[in-house]
């Protein structure tokens, strides 16, 4: 019998990752010391993520939730934007955080959206960015880790057809046989 289950590759274990997640911390909050900061984590993927950092921070800090969607309608993209609740990002410092950056266009979308709510600041965190795949011009100023990987990667919250998100460590995946997961 064939294993239809793809193969996944360990790229970052759970030491790495708490270890990163810490720093990270430490550096916001120490870029933001007295002024008023707002966590943005974007759904679902970066949830991990957002719970562990908002536990290092050291300082008082809010957080909400954002959902974005991206879809093709007859040749259109259109980008979609959710707020879990009403919020009001006015003269607050903002940190988005995202599981993966690729290409920049919905940071860029997102940023752009933000902006009208005239927060003091926009900044992104990324578990993973790919900055060797942008189109646009938009800086993570806070990852945890770069990574040039083109397989799909999991856990820490990232998920490949709604598997392996609940994975502690970060692993590439990959390919499953056609017309498997993902395909």
């Amino acid at each position: 019998m064939v294993s239809t289950q793809p193969t996944l590759t360990l790229r970052h274990s759970e030491a790495e990752i708490a270890a990163r997640v810490s720093e990270i911390a430490r550096r916001i909050s120490r870029d933001y010391e007295d002024r008023p900061l707002v966590l943005l984590a974007l759904l679902k993927g970066s949830a991990f993520f957002l719970a562990d950092l908002c536990r290092r921070i050291e300082r008082p800090h809010g957080f909400e939730f954002i959902s974005v969607t991206r879809r093709d309608i007859e040749g259109k993209e259109s980008v979609e934007i959710d707020f879990a609740t009403p919020l009001s990002l006015a003269g607050k410092e903002v940190v988005v955080l995202k599981d993966v950056v690729n290409t920049g266009v919905i940071e860029t979308y997102l940023m752009n959206q933000l902006r009208a709510d005239d927060p003091a600041s926009i900044r992104f965190a990324a578990i993973v960015d790919r900055p060797h795949e942008r189109r646009s011009s938009i800086l993570v100023d806070y990852v945890l880790f770069n990574s040039t990987d083109r397989n799909h990667l999991v856990g820490y919250g990232m998920e490949l057809a709604g598997r392996y998100g609940h994975l502690p460590h970060i692993a590439s995946v990959s390919p499953a046989p056609t017309g498997e997961i993902g395909q």
